[in-house]
């Protein structure tokens, strides 16, 4: 039998649009096979579907556990990206100013009243400025209790003013014992992309420590207090005579924050989820050699020092410590890996799979101001060991967070 025209015109009908019949849950799939997060940036870019599955918050917390987040630069005065051949240059290049990332928060308002204190899981965290401080950056007290915080996105300019830490609280500090107030940002409640966020105020006193935590969840203050260094100097084998030196920026790893005390040999570590110190007894190095704490397999830290010979020429020394639970650790395997000769080197810091280290001219002094050459930065991939050349500056980085993170066509809000 012959086809009637109207039953013509159907057969001939194009057939529907392959997305129109692809369910979200169907496409995130898909999409998810993408061998890498620059195959991921580009398609985000190819139609508002595939962005919006892209973007989603599980989806973001699929992806983090197929790929790392990857290191893209340094926040300086400036930010400065990764740079070719780096394996993380491509992604970099996406922080542009045309993607409008405000790294600075100047969408803020009254920005001059507040400094600029950490970066993590694509949050920025600000704190006030202490009243009667003045604009050199000489004039900032680390002894100074603050109070006032704000959460910022970058990306998507959206910001928080945190609640003031009550008054109540911060009267179980007696201010002028203050060694150090340290306030930062702790890793999210829940997966990569989501919205909760935590933050910790260490409160360094010269015989006990306090902890001021907020929690986006619940939108308050707690706190928490802790004896700990009578015992942490009863235990250790060189104590500090008369005084217990300021905590450095800690690492991060195993859901842990790590303070290293070389003084005493040990790392103080807070574990995030019990929020309990605890002391962990580390190999005995040069007080002059720098460490970095990151991750190892197994549950173990692995911590990378910086070893030099007296003609200066620079190693890491690579060691595994697994806690057998009652404070101290067996060293479980070390390594030695070589650094490209003709600098002397400073650890920056662990983030994102890599441990970044600045590299500094041997020659450096012997150069007028205009004639000096550029500082280059080295990356270590923590899984394969493998020495990178990253990026270059004109000048030192004394102290800078790092920007991990998924590039903006693959960030969710984080505000």
């Amino acid at each position: 039998m012959a086809a009637t025209p109207s039953q013509m015109r159907r057969l001939s009908d194009p057939p529907a649009p392959l997305l129109a019949v692809l369910s979200n849950d169907l496409l995130a799939d898909i999409l998810i096979r993408l061998p890498t997060l620059a195959d991921l940036g580009r398609a985000s870019t190819v139609c508002v579907a595939f962005r919006r599955v892209i973007s989603d918050h599980s989806f973001l917390g699929r992806l983090r556990a197929l790929h790392p987040l990857p290191l893209l630069g340094i926040m300086s005065i400036s930010f400065i990206p990764a740079e070719p051949p780096h394996p993380c240059a491509t992604l970099a290049r996406a922080i542009t100013p045309a993607a409008a990332v405000d790294f600075w928060c100047s969408f803020v308002p009254s920005r001059d009243r507040w400094d600029y204190i950490d970066f993590r899981d694509g949050r920025v965290f600000l704190a006030a400025v202490p009243e009667g401080r003045g604009v050199r950056p000489c004039d900032f007290n680390p002894r100074t209790l603050i109070r006032e915080f704000a959460a910022c996105d970058p990306l998507h300019h959206r910001y928080i003013m945190l609640p003031t830490i009550p008054e109540y609280l911060t009267a179980l500090v007696n201010q002028p014992e203050i060694v150090r107030f340290s306030p930062f940002l702790a890793p999210s409640d829940e997966d990569v992309g989501g919205t909760s966020f935590r933050v910790i105020c260490l409160v360094q006193c010269q015989t006990n420590l306090v902890l001021f935590i907020f929690s986006s969840i619940g939108g308050s203050w707690h706190a928490a207090e802790f004896d700990v260094w009578r015992a942490l100097a009863a235990e250790s084998s060189n104590p500090a005579p008369g005084f217990l030196p300021d905590l450095n920026r800690p690492d991060y790893a195993h859901g842990c924050f790590c303070w290293v005390m070389d003084w005493s040999h040990q790392l103080l570590v807070l574990d995030m989820g019990t929020m309990e110190f605890s002391a962990v007894d580390i190999p005995q190095i040069n007080p002059l050699h720098r460490r970095g704490i990151a991750e190892a397999g197994g549950g173990k830290f692995g911590t990378y020092t910086l070893h030099f010979n007296m003609e200066y020429e620079y190693a890491l020394l690579y060691t595994t410590l697994q806690n057998d639970g009652k404070g101290t650790t067996s060293l479980e395997s070390e390594a030695f890996i070589p650094l490209p000769s003709d600098y002397r080197y400073i650890i920056t810091g662990v983030a994102g799979g890599y441990l970044l280290l600045q590299g500094i001219p041997e020659n450096l002094h012997s150069f007028s101001t205009s004639e000096r050459p550029n500082i280059d930065f080295f990356s270590l991939n923590l899984k394969t060991f493998q020495i990178e050349w990253f990026c270059q500056t004109q000048n030192m980085i004394i102290s800078a967070p790092l920007y991990v993170g998924f590039p903006p066509s693959l960030s969710a809000p984080t505000i």
